[in-house]
């Protein structure tokens, strides 16, 4: 048995994954995908890749995505032949001891809802469901747009001088920590590969919205609405804003995801277009129940 922790996969061993992945979901008849893209983590120097091998073969790998300061999601793959057998547990293992490093408070396991095998993993972790995250995909062209502004909101391309705005923004309407906030926008407003924005009307900033792309796909995070400002109808005029910039750029993949607790989104996702592709359960437990 050999185990290689890594920061960031190379083309090689991004290769590896993809081929266990595929076999895992084919076996367990679920959908999702584990992100290598670590550009968010709040530690972009933690070791956030743990893989394990039995004769130089890939079998078991776990990945750790850590955008928040005190909080740690953990996704996992075991190739359908090798589970049961304690793998699992020595990448968990070896994660902790990482994670331990910048002094963790809460590990959140991420579980696709089809998978039956990564539900009897939390039973034996002894985790707490916490709540259910929906992945959704735009299906068609957009639903109920045109070229006028209804509300009178406006969108711009952000950049480095809107920081603490935006910043601020997230703590009024995701109710984030400022260093988490910030961390995520600073990172976001670095990467090539996203753009962030900012919602305007009357030239106040009143909400915010992402996009990170892939090929030829998009995937929107972090929209939002001041509360004041909430129950307006600014919420469906800044998604339709993104979903036209995104079709304008000829994207054909765009989608989104969302929380159990927050309803009225889901449902203004729904409306506009987007259908629930599947879904990922969260289960918690506290590092200190570890050790």
């Amino acid at each position: 048995m050999k185990i290689i922790i890594l920061n960031k996969p190379d083309k090689d061993i991004a290769k590896q994954i993809s081929e266990v992945e595929n076999l895992c979901k084919a076996h367990d008849k679920t959908k999702g995908n584990i992100s290598l893209d670590q550009s968010l983590n709040f530690y972009p120097e933690m070791k956030s890749l743990f893989l394990l091998y039995e004769h130089d073969k890939l079998i078991s790998l776990l990945s750790i995505f850590m955008p928040k300061a005190n909080e740690a999601e953990i996704s996992a793959y075991t190739l359908p032949g090798y589970r049961r057998k304690g793998y699992f547990k020595i990448l968990l293992n070896k994660s902790i001891e990482e994670l331990k490093k910048y002094g963790l408070i809460d590990i959140l396991f991420v579980c696709e809802t089809l998978s039956n095998e990564g539900k009897k993993a939390m039973q034996k972790l002894d985790t707490k469901l916490c709540f259910t995250e929906y992945f959704l995909a735009h299906r068609g062209r957009l639903k109920d747009f045109n070229n006028k502004h209804i509300t009178g909101i406006e969108i711009q391309k952000a950049d480095f001088k809107d920081l603490d705005t935006i910043a601020a923004l997230y703590q009024q309407i995701f109710d984030d920590d400022y260093k988490d906030a910030k961390s995520m926008i600073i990172k976001s407003l670095d990467a090539d590969n996203r753009d962030q924005y900012i919602a305007l009307f009357d030239n106040k900033p009143i909400g915010t919205a992402a996009v990170s792309f892939d090929g030829d796909g998009a995937s929107i995070f972090g929209l939002g609405i001041s509360p004041q400002y909430q129950g307006k109808g600014y919420g469906k005029e800044l998604l339709n804003l993104i979903l036209k910039e995104l079709e304008l750029k000829g994207i054909k993949k765009i989608f989104i995801e969302v929380d159990s607790f927050n309803k009225s989104a889901l449902n203004l996702y729904l409306k506009s277009g987007f259908e629930i592709d599947f879904s990922y359960d969260y289960y918690r437990k506290n590092i200190e129940n570890f050790l």
